[in-house]
């Protein structure tokens, strides 16, 4: 998905990968007047947008790494384990950059993010961003992984600590996005 500007409402979406975008985007979408800037990009991609309110997602550094991996292994990009993606990872790859980078590239005092929600507290913070732009549409679940319908029995988090069982795995995270542990307020623990 993409950012997103609405100049009749005074919005902007800032859409950062992996992080429950696409959701929220297939409703803003909807919105007469909203319009796409350009495919994940920072926020210098919005020019003009003084007052407006403009809101982004963020999530926890392990479950969004996570998210990415499942996301390349359902769409066939991958055919090894998670240890191997990390490993080959690009990193000028959008989904691996910093999502600190995405809020403060471009950020300036009239060109900044008015709400950074979360996505651990999806519902209730998009709920939130809903209310302030006017949005009465309820909230989507699309892209979800399959993986947790094929094994109902298994808790979300426990495929987290499969994947990163090993301590290499944990500190690969920890040192690549310490920003975004400290500025998001997330601990450094899976």
């Amino acid at each position: 998905m993409s950012l997103l500007i609405n100049r009749s409402k005074k919005w902007g979406y800032l859409h950062i990968p992996k992080t429950g975008g696409t959701s929220i985007s297939s409703v803003l979408t909807e919105i007469e007047g909203t319009k796409t800037i350009i495919v994940h990009d920072s926020i210098r991609a919005f020019n003009n947008i003084e007052d407006y309110f403009i809101f982004t997602i963020v999530r926890n550094p392990f479950t969004r790494l996570a998210s990415a991996f499942f996301h390349e292994k359902r769409n066939g990009r991958h055919g090894y384990d998670f240890h191997n993606f990390l490993k080959n990872i690009n990193q000028n790859d959008l989904v691996i950059l910093p999502q600190s980078y995405y809020i403060n590239a471009g950020s300036t005092e009239n060109k900044k993010v008015s709400f950074i929600a979360k996505y651990e507290s999806y519902e209730t913070d998009v709920s939130y961003i809903f209310d302030k732009i006017g949005v009465t549409a309820s909230i989507p679940h699309l892209n979800r992984n399959p993986i947790y319908d094929k094994h109902p029995n298994i808790k979300q988090e426990d495929f987290y600590k499969f994947l990163y069982k090993e301590n290499w795995t944990r500190e690969w995270v920890r040192e690549r996005y310490e920003n975004d542990f400290k500025i998001f307020n997330y601990g450094m623990d899976i």
